[in-house]
């Protein structure tokens, strides 16, 4: 089956934005970023106790402390979807923003310079829209939109699904 799809810079984006929100050394600089301003206040907290200075003019700061986590989520995943929508904008022509023609057979999935067996996909993501399908040692993913998905791909997520 040869089917004709388009995939927008939005498209992309959310692929982006997928792997980076679940990238593990992403989530660990994260954890130690927010976690961090909490130790240095803890250990200043200590530190007036055991000097037997007022706590009172700690009360701002830890107030400041409680909601730091929510604030530096909000406003780190902000700046991060300013960059990498900025990135894919200046790296748009290298990227596989655009129209493709994919050729889903029985024994694979081919698109231009891309081309795997079913036995070669290694993981494979649904969002809403897309799926994406990592296969061999690719860097990349394949984005296959959801609704031309066969039989075959199908039946890798409901077992890839049963599994975990």
């Amino acid at each position: 089956m040869n089917e004709v799809f388009t995939i927008t810079e939005d498209d992309y984006f959310a692929y982006q934005w997928h792997l980076f929100k679940h990238n593990p050394t992403a989530k660990r600089s994260m954890t130690i970023q927010m976690l961090a301003p909490i130790a240095v206040f803890l250990a200043i907290a200590i530190f007036y106790m055991a000097t037997k200075k007022p706590v009172k003019g700690l009360y701002p700061l830890a107030v400041a402390m409680i909601l730091w986590p929510f604030l530096y989520r909000t406003f780190f995943y902000r700046s991060m979807k300013k960059k990498l929508r900025k990135l894919i904008r200046k790296m748009e022509k290298d990227l596989p923003i655009g129209e493709h023609r994919v050729a889903i057979t029985d024994s694979g999935i081919a698109d231009g310079d891309v081309a795997f067996a079913y036995d070669d996909i290694r993981d494979l993501i649904a969002n809403e829209n897309f799926l994406y399908i990592f296969y061999k040692d690719a860097g990349q993913a394949y984005l296959l939109p959801k609704n031309l998905a066969n039989e075959r791909i199908n039946s890798y997520i409901g077992s890839k699904n049963k599994k975990g």
